[in-house]
């Protein structure tokens, strides 16, 4: 795992369930709606509770790991 990979993390809430924009807001984006498309999508594993989803926080770590950049041996 790269060092901003573990900074993202590092930024979520500690706790275990969290709220889309707990996820953005560690990623630093503006608004929800990446995290949301990729809930609907099937890329992170969500809950829906009173209209509302809820990702736990092992989902929301698995989720940030998988978007991981690692650049090809070829570009570096």
């Amino acid at each position: 795992m790269n060092a901003t990979t573990q900074a993202i993390i590092n930024r979520l809430p500690k706790k275990p369930l969290l709220m889309p924009s707990e996820i953005s807001d560690a990623y630093g984006l503006k608004t929800s709606d990446k995290v949301l498309s990729d809930i609907k999508t099937g890329r992170l594993a969500a809950n829906k509770v009173g209209g509302k989803y809820i990702v736990s926080r092992e989902a929301a770590e698995d989720y940030i790991e998988s978007n991981e950049y690692i650049p090809d041996e070829g570009t570096l």
